[in-house]
C-alpha cells in the first residue's frame, strides 16, 4: 500500500494569497493504526450478489394487485433493476470511526463555529459506536479516502445497491429488520429490533439531553437476514443519487445511479437536492422505516441534520 496516498495537501486561502500547507507523513505508530482500521472496515464488508429485483413500492404488485404500501408518488412505478455485484458496510459509519477518518487524513476536527450546532452535533454523537453525522459531501470524502487508501472501489451506494440490500437482495422486504416488522414489548415499550421513544428516553436521561437527538449504537440491535444493521431506523442514509421525484417513470434498467446533475433546487441555499435512505425514528403502524421510501435533503445543510451513511465497494468479488 501506498503511504503516500495518506499524505494530502491541503490549500488554504486567506485573502489574495494562496498558503500551501502540507500534512506531514504518518507515523508508524499512525499506520499501524491505519492498517487496523482498513483491515476491520474491509471486514465488515457484506457481499451482494448480482442480481435482478423489482425496485420501489412493490405492494400492489405483492398483493397480486392490490393496494400499494404509501401513497408516496417517488416510489413508482415499481420497475426492474439488474446490479452488478458489490459489497457494502454492514454498519452506519461511527463517529469514532469518522473522527479517526479526520485525524489520519490531517483533515480538522468537526466543528460548525456555532455553539448551537457544536452542541447539538456533541448530542447526537455522546453515546460510543453511535453513527457520524454528516453531510452528503462528508460522507462522499470519507468513502472516497477509503478508495485511496484501499485500492478498492468505494464509493457511496447508489439508490439502488441500497434498497437491493435493505431488502435481502430484492426480495419483498417492507421493513429492514430481522424479520421485516418493528417489534416491541408493549408493557415496557422498549423496542426489541429497533429503538422506541421510551428507548431513547432512558438512553438521554444520564446526560439530561433532550431525547430525540440521541442516536444509539450502530450495531444495537440484531442486523437483517443479509447481515446489515440499522437499515430501518437511527438516522437517514446518503446515498449516490441525485433527487428527482420522477426519476422512476424513466430509470434505466441497469446498474442505475440516478440522474447526471441536479434536478430540485432548494429556493433558500440553491443546492440541489440529494437521496436519504432509511429513516430516524420508525414507528409501528405507520409507513415509516420502509425499504422502498425515499426522502431528500441538500448535500450541505450546514449544521447536524442527523444525517449518516454506509459504504460500498464496487468489486465483483467477495472481500472476505
Amino acid at each position: 500500500m501506498k503511504r503516500n496516498l495518506a499524505v494530502f495537501l491541503l490549500i488554504i486561502l486567506s485573502g489574495c494569497d494562496d498558503k500551501k500547507v502540507v500534512t506531514p507523513p504518518l507515523t508508524a505508530d499512525q499506520n499501524k493504526e491505519l492498517d487496523v482500521f482498513l483491515s476491520r472496515v474491509r471486514a465488515d464488508m457484506v457481499y451482494m450478489p448480482a442480481g435482478t429485483f423489482l425496485m420501489g413500492d412493490f405492494c400492489s404488485e405483492m398483493r397480486n394487485g392490490g393496494a400499494y404500501c404509501t401513497d408516496d408518488k417517488s416510489n413508482k412505478p415499481a420497475h426492474m433493476v439488474e446490479l452488478s455485484a458489490y459489497s457494502i458496510s454492514k454498519y452506519k459509519i461511527s463517529h469514532e470511526e469518522y473522527a479517526l477518518y479526520l485525524r489520519l487524513s490531517g483533515s480538522p476536527p468537526r466543528n460548525y463555529n456555532d455553539e448551537v450546532s457544536d452542541t447539538m452535533l456533541s448530542e447526537m454523537t455522546i453515546l460510543d459506536n453511535s453513527p457520524a453525522i454528516i453531510d452528503w459531501r462528508e460522507a462522499d470524502t470519507y468513502c472516497r479516502w477509503l478508495k485511496k487508501n484501499t485500492g478498492l472501489n468505494f464509493s457511496l451506494p447508489t439508490e439502488a445497491q441500497w434498497e437491493y440490500s435493505a431488502r435481502n437482495k430484492g426480495q419483498y422486504v417492507i421493513i429492514a429488520t430481522d424479520d421485516g416488522t418493528l417489534r416491541y414489548n408493549r408493557k415496557t415499550e422498549r423496542g426489541e429490533n429497533f429503538a422506541t421513544d421510551e428507548d431513547r428516553e432512558i438512553a438521554a436521561q444520564p446526560y439530561r439531553i433532550d431525547s430525540p437527538l440521541i442516536r444509539l449504537p450502530v450495531d444495537k440491535y440484531p442486523p437483517s437476514p443479509a447481515g446489515l444493521y440499522g437499515m430501518a431506523e437511527n438516522g437517514r442514509e446518503w446515498v449516490m443519487d441525485w433527487y428527482d421525484p420522477d426519476w422512476y417513470k424513466k430509470y434505466p434498467v441497469k446498474d442505475p445511479h440516478g440522474p447526471e446533475s441536479g434536478v430540485i433546487k432548494d429556493e433558500e441555499t440553491g443546492q440541489y437536492w440529494k437521496v436519504l435512505r432509511g429513516a430516524i425514528r420508525p414507528s409501528p403502524g405507520w409507513p415509516s422505516g420502509l425499504t422502498f421510501s425515499r426522502s431528500y435533503d441538500i448535500p450541505e445543510p450546514g449544521y447536524p441534520a442527523g444525517h449518516t451513511a454506509r459504504c460500498v465497494v464496487n468489486e465483483p468479488e467477495p472481500l472476505n
